[in-house]
This record gives C-alpha cells, structure tokens and sequence, in this order.
C-alpha cells in the first residue's frame, strides 16, 4: 500500500516555520528588530556561505523523522553532504561549472564507484550551476534582495510579529547579539492560528491512496479518495501470470518484447506478474472511512488531521556585530487530533547554523578531479564519442591517497556487467 504521510508533516513543518519566523524576527522590534530582520533576509540570499541544518520530530515520544544538512555555496561550486539515519555522512554532491561528482555503486566485491558529470558546453554549464544556488536555506540570490516578492516577506513577517514583542530577550556577548523567546498556547496569534486551520482545510480533506494485491491470478487494484471522512473506492482486477526467470531477466536488461501479450508489468512481494488481458472496472462505492482505510502500519501522522494546538514553543538566535544571522533554532511541541479522535503529541527540534559567511568556497572532496577530468582529456578518452554532448557520465575509482584511478574511468556504468548477480539469487530455471 502506498504511503501518503508527506502533506501532513509538510502541514506540521510549514505551521511550525511560521512560529519560528515569527520568534526570530519578533526577537529585535524597535531598533533590534530591524537589525535582525535585515539579517534573516539576508541569510535566505546567502551566496557565500557554509550551513548546517538538523531537525528532529518525534511522536508520543518516539523519533519519527530525523534529518541532518550540511552544504557550502560558493561563487564557483556548491557541496553537499548527505547523511543516513545515524546521522553518518553516506554520500555527497559536488558541482561546479564544469563538473558534477557523487559517490556511486559499490560493487559486488565491496568497490566503490564514483560518477562524475563532465560538462562540455559553457552555456550549458552556466545556466545548469546556477539552479543550485536554489539549495537549501538559500532561496533567494543577492540580486532579488530589493525585490517585490522580498519586499512583500518583510511586510507579512511584520504582520505575524504582532505583540510577540513583549515574549522575546536580547543579550549580548562579545559582539553577538543572543535573542530569545516563549511562546505558549494561550499566546499564540488569531493569523497563525488561523493559517494552520487553512493548511489543515486544504490538506486533510483531499487523502488520495491505492493497494494491489493478487488473489487467485487476478491482480486487484483499489484506489481510495477521501474527503470529508467519506471514502470513494474505485476497484479494478486483470488476469495475471508470474514471469518466468528469463523473462524477468530480459525485463531487467531492458531486451523484453513489449508484444508479446504485453497488459503491464506489476511488481508485487518480490514477485514480477504480467498482466495478460485488460485491466477492468469491478465496482464502485462510497462509504465512512475508517483508519484501516491507511497505511496498514497505522502511521500517526499518515491520518487526516481535524485540529492541530500549538502548545509552546521556544526560539533562540544569534546575529554577530555585522548583521549576519549566524543561528536560529527552535523547540515546538503541537497536539494533533486526527479525524478519527485519536490524539498525538508532536515535538518539532529544528536549527540551522551559518558560518564563512562570504568567503565560503566548496572545495572538490576528490583531490585531482577537476585536473584529471578536462575538456581535452574528454576528447582523448571518447574520440569520437565525444560528438558535441552537452555533458557526458563517467565513472571511476580511487586510489588509496583519494584521488582518480585513472585506469578505471569509464563511460560505461559499472553495475551493467554485474547487474544480475543479486537480483536472481533466488531464481531457479523454473517459474519464480
């Protein structure tokens, strides 16, 4: 069954977001605030700058969704760390003008492969590096500063801040400015109480979800539509066959015939089926919904909101004798009720942490590459390969001090010549 929890904690985020605003740039009314009103704008235009984010929500007092930042824009590269769920750093993302690397398989036999994209036209990499000064806290450029649609920010935060004013501290310390601030549900304004019913409006009533299954080679689809705790069901099933291990692998190399008795492919338990005749409508109909109609995990978050209370919150920010927002953070607990009357505690922990502000550079994490991987050396490794691509993909090795195994590049993708070994481990030379 397909999950659909992402709408409501983006609900949750974007109400939490609005309270941290609100904190952050109450945090300096009178002269302070527009001091630090001045720096939160300018931290969302950063061009220079290394940030780190963290976030973690918990549910009822279990972590739900932990995730974990770091990048470094520059003027001339951008670098991103990727984290798993320890908090490990797994992968990363490297670009600059005339190439993009990232870490990529690990073979079979424990070698880890590297990717790099190698761009070969200036315009094109031009305009394809600059799509990421869109990253992460960095929203805007230097240049959309003066503009309308930041002009119009700064009008609907002073709107929020309302009397917030009287919540919020200010100290100082060797030139930083540490500004805090509480709020509790009783204070909370009438607009943000008011923006989160809106977001539960036009996110809890519209619950879109399907389930396949197969019941005596007949694969059944549902599709379920909620609005307003009714369910609509639409169900359809097609006549279906598992496929064979050589077809499985034929479907896998991208060499399957389409025609022969070609009605879809469905993927199922670890099973491939192909369909073999139309699918067709069973019924249709209209009920109350019930939780089972969910995620069968009974996700807390994956149900309908009705009502969601800020119970407290607390901000804290830092801004240095400069003006620049060097830290913002936030602790939020909600209660949300969901449309079945169940009721959940959420904690919201986010922070974001700026530094090198306007001096940053990302560096290449693979020492050597941006030598090794010239236009020219693109031209005498592809020959006539190299035709006029705006960019092509090639893949390498390291060596133990870090850099290129230069024996290793290759435009051909290295999990090709290995792509079935696990894949049909449990394959026999009979029907899966």
């Amino acid at each position: 069954m397909k999950k659909s929890v992402k709408i409501r904690v983006f609900s949750l985020i974007i109400a939490s977001m609005l309270l941290v605003s609100a904190l952050t740039v109450a945090a300096v009314l009178g002269s302070p605030y527009e001091t630090l009103k001045k720096a939160a704008m300018d931290a969302v235009t950063y061009r220079n700058a290394t940030v780190e984010t963290h976030a973690v929500i918990t549910v009822n007092g279990e972590v739900y969704e932990e995730d974990k930042s770091y990048y470094t824009n520059g003027d001339n590269s951008y670098l991103r760390y990727y984290f798993d769920e320890d908090g490990n750093p797994e992968n990363y993302f490297y670009s600059s003008k005339n190439l993009d690397i990232s870490r990529d398989i690990t073979g079979t036999d424990g070698t880890q492969w590297y990717r790099a994209c190698v761009k070969l036209d200036d315009n094109y990499n031009y305009n394809y590096y600059n799509n990421y000064y869109q990253n992460g806290i960095s929203m805007f450029t230097p240049e959309d500063r003066d503009s309308a649609s930041m002009r119009f920010m700064e009008m609907f935060v002073d709107l929020m801040v309302g009397d917030l004013k009287n919540n919020v501290t200010m100290s100082s310390d060797n030139g930083i400015r540490h500004i805090q601030g509480t709020l509790t549900e009783s204070q909370v304004p009438d607009i943000i109480k008011a923006g989160i019913d809106v977001l539960i409006e036009q996110t809890g009533d519209n619950y879109y979800d399907w389930r396949g299954y197969v019941v005596d080679g007949q694969y059944i689809h549902e599709e379920i539509r909620i609005n307003g705790g009714m369910k609509s069901v639409t169900k359809y099933k097609q006549p279906v066959r598992p496929m064979t291990a050589e077809e499985a692998k034929a479907w896998d190399n991208g060499t399957y015939d389409y025609n022969n008795n070609y009605y879809g492919i469905q993927w199922l338990d670890g099973i491939y089926y192909i369909g073999t005749s139309s699918m067709e409508l069973v019924e249709e109909y209209t009920a109350p919904a019930t939780s089972d109609d969910f995620d069968e995990t009974r996700d807390p978050l994956s149900l309908p909101i009705k009502n969601l209370t800020i119970n407290y919150v607390h901000g804290e920010a830092e801004v240095d004798s400069d003006g620049n927002l060097l830290y913002a953070g936030v602790n939020a607990t909600l209660t949300v009720v969901n449309i079945f009357g169940d009721t959940n505690v959420i904690e919201v922990n986010g922070s974001v942490r700026f530094s090198d502000i306007g001096i940053s550079e990302a560096v290449c994490p693979i020492p050597g590459a941006e030598e090794l991987l010239t236009l020219d050396y693109m031209k005498n490794k592809l020959g006539n390969e190299y035709g006029s691509y705006g960019s092509i993909n090639v893949y390498f090795t390291l060596n133990e001090d870090g850099s290129i195994n230069a024996d290793s590049v290759t435009t051909t993708y290295p999990g090709e010549t290995e792509r079935f070994n696990n894949l049909f481990d449990y394959v026999d030379d009979e029907e899966i």
